[in-house]
């Protein structure tokens, strides 16, 4: 069956991601997995996609003096508890437990190694902590961004939207904590990460600092990706309407001569009807003026 440009940009951006979270150890349930499993990976999906959001928003809040370490500590027993549970309920669920932990070992090694830190409030390792909280977004990011291509590849778009608003958020909340002297709140860093990803690049805000600098290393990396999906995905809308239109014509000229062909068999029929009565009548008439036999 032929599938259009879009579509075929969707389905090549679903290989691509099913194989790097398969490589990266986060895969999530694999589609052949049992329904159970793969309906209760789906409900845990809102949650993480909360959670994601909030991890860069509390890096944010706690910069700021907004949320105080003690109070911090009980936000990511909270969120290390929820991967903990989802973990286990999806482990529990799959039949190929093998298969599973292989495909999600960095998430796994993240929670086992992230709780007991958390719990015992290791203030001595917030840096290590810090940057589990990274991969947690990371993690997340990737999981639900792979889901999201697979959903909604028809409306690849939207896919991106999201991305970028992820993007936005993540870069609002971490680059006024990276570099304070440069970016003063949220909106500076969400200004900055728009005008990189677009490559547009005016130069008013330039990371300073050593940890910022490498933010926008990564940034300018997703730009070139970020770029090319959006170029491939008009690209490919673009010609999946032309030729949408041009499939409507030719239904429209299908319809049309399918109607003209019915209104001809209508009349050739209705010919054909005429044309017997026509001969019954002769036949009626023949009858009755031929001699009787003998």
């Amino acid at each position: 069956m032929f599938e259009s440009p879009e579509k075929q940009t969707a389905r090549l951006l679903i290989s691509w991601g099913l194989r790097l979270t398969r490589l990266l150890g986060i895969a999530g349930v694999a589609d052949h997995e049992n329904h159970a499993a793969r309906r209760w990976a789906m409900r845990l999906e809102l949650p993480l996609l909360l959670i994601s959001l909030w991890i860069p928003v509390q890096w944010y809040l706690e910069h700021t003096g907004q949320v105080e370490v003690g109070q911090g500590f009980w936000i990511d027993q909270l969120i290390w508890g929820f991967f903990l549970v989802e973990q286990l309920i999806l482990l529990a669920l799959v039949k190929d437990k093998i298969f599973y932990l292989k495909t999600n070992w960095l998430l796994v090694a993240v929670v086992a190694v992230g709780l007991p830190l958390i719990l015992i409030e290791a203030v001595a390792f917030m840096l290590g902590l810090r940057l589990l909280r990274a991969l947690l977004v990371l993690i997340t990011a990737l999981r639900l961004g792979r889901r999201y291509f697979r959903e909604l590849g028809r409306h690849v778009f939207f896919a991106i939207g999201l991305m970028t608003a992820f993007l936005l958020v993540l870069a609002g909340s971490l680059m006024p904590v990276l570099d304070p002297q440069t970016f003063d709140d949220f909106s500076d860093g969400a200004w900055w990460a728009l005008v990189t990803l677009s490559t547009v690049g005016y130069g008013d805000l330039v990371p300073q600092t050593d940890a910022a600098r490498a933010m926008g290393f990564v940034f300018v990396g997703l730009a070139v990706v970020w770029l090319a999906l959006i170029s491939a995905s008009t690209a490919a809308f673009l010609v999946g309407l032309r030729m949408e239109a041009s499939t409507q014509n030719e239904e429209r000229i299908d319809m049309q001569m399918l109607s003209r062909l019915d209104r001809i068999e209508a009349l050739l029929e209705r010919d054909l009807a005429a044309r017997r009565d026509e001969e019954s009548r002769l036949a009626d008439s023949e009858n009755k003026h031929e001699p009787p036999g003998r």
